[in-house]
């Protein structure tokens, strides 16, 4: 019996197989794009050009679409768990009126700031730790207050006592210092090529809107302003306006990985 032909199709299948890569909700992902003339963030790697993107939270698997490379990518999502607190002062659960309409000013504010970056500035990707303090909530879990759904934490939360130092972890520009109803005292800096991170809950700021930051330099102190149940920091990252998981920064040789 000749076998031949059976074997053939099998070397042609093995050769012919493409690994799929597949990305994680609230992920950064990296594309191959056939030239440094895309827009976004490209960093070019040997003879490679590469496209950062990010993967927004998602509630269910997605194929989504990179307009650069004209197709799409698999984004998968992941389980985060839940978290559940209970915070005794009702009137920050279930806000008034007054309440309600100032925490609606305050995400256009936070909307407009992050709709325009210094792109004078470039993003290296490469986050030192903010606070020495512990994860103690993570990005993605679902949040139960007083018993209530309410929205995903999206987010990264770090232990800290009040008074503890928070340092700039990549260099940036200050474009927000400001007292908000959920966050506290508030401080968002720009990185550049619209990646910008917010520290929040923060006992004082230091820093003032318009000044340039080196990485490692002080920025502000831990506190428990706003809507929280203990002192911390409540670490926020966005690239291009999508929230993503901040730990993945904290992993170790986490750019040279993102390039691979």
């Amino acid at each position: 019996m000749n076998r031949w032909p059976v074997l053939l199709l099998l070397v042609f299948s093995l050769d012919s197989y493409v690994k799929e890569e597949i990305f994680l909700s609230g992920d950064l992902a990296s594309v191959s794009v056939p030239s440094e003339n895309v827009n976004g963030v490209i960093i070019k790697v040997k003879n490679d050009n590469k496209k950062i993107i990010p993967i927004p939270y998602l509630y269910e698997d997605k194929n989504i679409f990179i307009e650069a490379i004209n197709t799409n990518i698999k984004a998968k999502y992941v389980n985060y768990g839940e978290s559940r607190i209970t915070i005794k002062n009702e009137s920050l659960v279930n806000l008034s009126p007054k309440d309600s309409l100032r925490v609606q000013e305050e995400a256009k504010l936070i909307e407009t700031v992050l709709a325009s970056s210094d792109f004078s500035i470039m993003p290296s990707f490469e986050f030192i730790r903010p606070v020495a303090g512990q994860i103690t909530s993570r990005y993605g879990k679902q949040r139960y207050i007083n018993g209530q759904k309410r929205s995903v934490h999206l987010a990264l939360d770090l232990d800290g006592e009040i008074g503890d130092k928070i340092i700039a972890p990549m260099k940036g520009k200050v474009v927000l210092v400001k007292d908000l109803f959920y966050t506290g005292n508030t401080v968002i800096l720009d990185h550049g090529g619209n990646l910008f991170s917010s520290y929040a809950h923060m006992n004082k700021a230091i820093v003032s809107e318009g000044d340039f930051i080196i990485p490692g330099s002080i920025i502000g102190y831990v506190g428990s302003t706003g809507r929280v149940t203990g002192p911390h920091l409540h670490w926020t990252v966005y690239f291009e306006n999508i929230r993503i998981n901040p730990e993945q920064f904290l992993n170790e040789n986490f750019l040279e990985s993102l390039l691979q």
